[in-house]
């Protein structure tokens, strides 16, 4: 049996298979699929925030037997194989409430589970063959990254997840991170996100300008992580994490309203969550509190350092976006001029 599968599929079939979701070896069957909405863990007890699901056609969940061998193909290519060991159909308007902490249809992460269709393969899977896809030059497996873990002779390294450009606010994230830990592993997400958010290239282009010009001299590993943003907050959090300790990461950096959209979820929800679960995950949280400009410091800085909150001026990351969008100027203090000067010259935005 041949099943061709899109690119968002090919892309969790890689991260599947380089170790990135472990300890999945392939995709969610039903039984899975229903003890993580309500548990956050796989049938088996092992801790797993969010489905990875293998969406087919109506036609082919008839087709399928189980125990068949299927083969994937990607852009008639043959990728890999999955082992048939359950096919099953989802109605996600039953399941908002438990991926997404909400129950409104117009939340973005339903809105994008839900057009994946109604029925679904599991199985493991195996013989995966890679193929080259853009941005996969800027890709990073866990196994590479552990020897450049090794390589840079870190003992401690902290994950920082990303779908921004970096503002100075991010910057001062990472530098304070830099002072309890040896290095970082900034790993920006850029698969599927919503419209609005920001392209690839301006993430990883903009990155690639900060660490080379003020970060030369610090031990920072960049590598971009291919995969959807699911925009389910505090659950999504937990799901960085585990990602982020399979790529050897010791600690992981967990800000204001971490993989939240719109006003879903509280400022924290996703450190608290995070906290719940950081022995299980075996990785350090770092909470990270939302940093600002003090007027009287003239610095960025945090509410645990400054003690003039009267002249706090917020780092506001929509504001930027929407400077951005609308060619306003944006003070240095802000974000730097050499990154917004970079950003004018291209195209930034998922229309």
């Amino acid at each position: 049996m041949k099943l061709n599968i899109n690119f968002d599929t090919y892309l969790e079939l890689e991260k599947i298979s380089n170790g990135s979701f472990a300890p999945l070896n392939g995709f969610m069957e039903e039984k899975d699929f229903y003890s993580v909405c309500k548990e956050m863990r796989l049938s088996n007890g092992i801790l797993f925030p969010l489905p990875i699901l293998l969406p087919i056609s109506t036609i082919a969940a008839r087709s399928i037997k189980l125990n068949d061998e299927v083969f994937l193909f990607y852009k008639k290519k043959k990728i890999g194989v999955i082992l048939a060991k359950s096919i099953f159909q989802i109605n996600f308007e039953e399941h908002i409430k438990d991926i997404f902490g909400v129950s409104d249809k117009k939340h973005p992460g339903y809105q994008i589970i839900k057009k994946q269709g109604n029925f679904f393969l599991g199985g493991p899977v195996r013989d995966f063959i890679f193929k080259k896809y853009k941005y996969s030059n800027f890709s990073i497996s866990p196994e590479n990254c552990k020897k450049q873990i090794d390589r840079l002779g870190l003992k401690t390294i902290a994950g920082f997840q990303t779908r921004n450009v970096p503002h100075r606010a991010h910057e001062y994230i990472l530098l304070r991170a830099l002072e309890k830990v040896d290095g970082l592993l900034i790993h920006p997400l850029i698969g599927k996100k919503k419209k609005g958010d920001f392209l690839p290239s301006a993430v990883l282009k903009s990155y690639q300008l900060l660490l080379r010009n003020n970060f030369y001299n610090k031990k920072v590993i960049l590598g971009a992580l291919t995969t959807s943003m699911r925009y389910s907050g505090p659950r999504e959090a937990v799901f960085h994490a585990l990602i982020r300790k399979n790529f050897g990461c010791t600690h992981f950096l967990v800000g204001r309203d971490h993989a939240g959209v719109g006003n879903y979820y509280g400022e924290y929800d996703a450190q608290n969550l995070c906290l719940k679960y950081q022995d299980e995950l075996n990785i350090k949280i770092i909470k990270v509190r939302g940093p600002f400009y003090c007027k009287k410091c003239k610095k960025i800085t945090a509410d645990d350092v400054c003690k003039y909150p009267e002249f706090k001026e917020e780092v506001s990351g929509t504001r930027i976006r929407k400077a951005l969008l609308n060619n306003l100027n944006i003070k240095d203090i802000f974000m730097r001029k050499e990154i917004v000067n970079l950003l004018r010259k291209q195209k930034i935005f998922i229309n």
